[in-house]
C-alpha cells in the first residue's frame, strides 16, 4: 500500500475537516495516509479513530513566529528522512510553503490544495503581490495543484501560479446528514418562538457574520417573530455579541456555542446563512444542503458552483447587508419555497458533494501523479 503525508495548519474550519474526512476514506483506495498538523485540533480524534498517525507540528496562524516556522519545517523534513512517503499532500497555503519546501530537500512527489489561495481577500498590496510571487516560485515544484472549485482553478491560472496540466479540480465533499441526533436544546427552545435562520461558522473575519447581524434589523422590521442564530466560535465571537446589543436586537438575535456534529443545529433552522467576503468552496454550505435546510449564502469563491441559484438555494452579493437581509426574509415567508429547495438541495448533494466521490477523485489524483 502506497503512503501519503497530508500536512495542514489551521486547527479547525473546512481545511482541518477535509483532511479528516479524506484520510479517513483513503485506505480503501490503495493509500495509508499519515497526517502532520497543529498542536491540537479538534478533527484529531477523527483521525485516530480511523488509525491514522499523528505527528503534531508548532504551527502558528500568519508568518509573525519565524523560529515556530522554522521548527516546523525541521520537523517534516524530519518526518520525510525517517519514514517512506510515496506522497506529500499539502493543505493550505502556510502548509503548502513549509510542506514543499521540505519536499526539495528530501524528494518526494508534492500534491498541493490551496483551500483559498493566500493572495484571496482583503489585503494589501504588499502581500499580495508577495504571496503571489511565492505561489508562482513554489508552483515549479508541484505536480499537482488540487483546486476545490473551478473558479479556483480558474484563478490559478489568471495568477500563473499553476500550468494547465498541474491542475485538477476536486470539489468538497461532505456527509449525509447524521439522521436521529439530539437537536440542540437550547437552539431548539429558541427557534419555538418563531421561524429561524442560523449562521454556522468560525467566527472570525472571513465569515463576514457582522453583515448577519446588520440584516437583523431590516429581517425582523419584516417579520417581527422571526429568530436569528449565530452559531459558532473564534476571535470575533465577543465583538459580534457586542455589535447585537448596540442594534439593541430585544433577544430576538442570539449566540450559541457550536457543538458537532452541525445536523445538531442543522436539524432546528428553517433557513442557513453563510455572508462570507471570500471562500474557496464552503463544507457548511454542502452539510446544509444535506440535511436539507435551505441556504442563502454570498457569491464568493466556488460557493455558487455549490448552490444552484433559486433551485437548492439563494446567492446575494458580500458586504451587502440589505441584500442578505432581503433572501432571508424572502425565504422564512415562504415554506413551500423551502420545502422545494430543501428536496433540491438533498438531490444535489447526493449526486455531486458525496464523500466517497471526493475521496476517489482525490486518490485517482495521487495514482496519476506517482505513475
Amino acid at each position: 500500500m502506497r503512503r501519503c503525508l497530508m500536512v495542514f495548519e489551521p486547527p479547525d474550519g473546512g481545511v482541518a475537516e477535509n483532511v479528516a474526512r479524506l484520510a479517513s476514506g483513503l485506505r480503501a483506495h490503495g493509500w495509508e495516509p499519515w497526517a502532520a498538523g497543529p498542536g491540537e485540533s479538534p478533527f484529531y480524534e477523527t483521525l485516530a479513530e480511523a488509525g491514522v498517525p499523528i505527528a503534531r507540528l508548532p504551527f502558528q496562524r500568519g508568518y509573525g513566529r519565524p523560529l515556530l516556522d522554522a521548527q516546523a519545517f525541521r520537523r517534516v523534513v524530519g518526518i520525510l528522512e525517517r519514514h517512506r512517503f510515496d506522497l506529500v499532500h499539502a493543505h493550505s497555503a502556510k502548509a503548502g510553503v513549509l510542506a514543499r519546501l521540505a519536499t526539495r530537500v528530501v524528494p518526494t512527489p508534492t500534491v498541493y490544495s490551496p483551500h483559498c489561495f493566500p493572495f484571496v481577500g482583503p489585503w494589501g498590496f504588499t502581500r499580495r503581490t508577495f504571496a503571489t510571487g511565492l505561489e508562482r516560485l513554489l508552483g515549479s515544484s508541484t505536480e499537482a495543484v488540487l483546486c476545490v472549485a473551478d473558479q479556483e482553478r480558474r484563478l490559478a491560472l489568471a495568477n500563473g501560479v499553476a500550468r494547465d496540466e498541474q491542475l485538477h479540480v476536486v470539489y468538497n465533499g461532505s456527509a449525509p446528514c447524521v439522521e436521529g441526533l439530539a437537536p440542540d436544546q437550547d437552539l431548539k427552545a429558541f427557534a419555538s418562538e418563531g421561524p429561524i435562520a442560523g449562521c454556522i461558522a468560525v467566527l472570525r473575519p472571513q465569515k463576514g457574520v457582522h453583515f448577519f447581524v446588520d440584516a437583523a434589523a431590516l429581517v425582523f422590521s419584516e417579520l417581527p417573530d422571526a429568530r436569528l442564530a449565530v452559531i459558532g466560535n473564534g476571535e470575533l465571537r465577543q465583538e459580534l455579541e457586542a455589535q447585537g446589543r448596540d442594534l439593541g436586537l430585544d433577544g430576538r438575535l442570539r449566540f450559541f456555542d457550536y457543538a458537532g456534529p452541525a445536523a445538531r443545529q442543522l436539524s432546528v433552522l428553517d433557513v442557513f446563512v453563510l455572508p462570507s467576503l471570500w471562500e474557496a468552496f464552503p463544507i457548511s454550505v454542502l452539510e446544509a444542503m444535506a440535511c436539507g435546510v435551505p441556504p442563502v449564502a454570498t457569491d464568493v469563491g466556488g460557493t455558487g458552483e455549490a448552490i444552484e441559484d433559486g433551485v437548492s438555494g439563494l446567492l446575494c452579493p458580500p458586504h451587502d447587508h440589505a441584500a442578505l437581509a432581503e433572501q432571508i426574509v424572502a425565504l422564512l415567508k415562504d415554506p413551500g419555497r423551502r420545502a422545494a429547495m430543501s428536496d433540491a438541495g438533498r438531490r444535489r448533494h447526493h449526486e455531486l458533494f458525496g464523500l466517497e466521490r471526493m475521496v476517489a477523485q482525490t486518490a485517482a489524483v495521487y495514482d496519476r501523479v506517482v505513475a
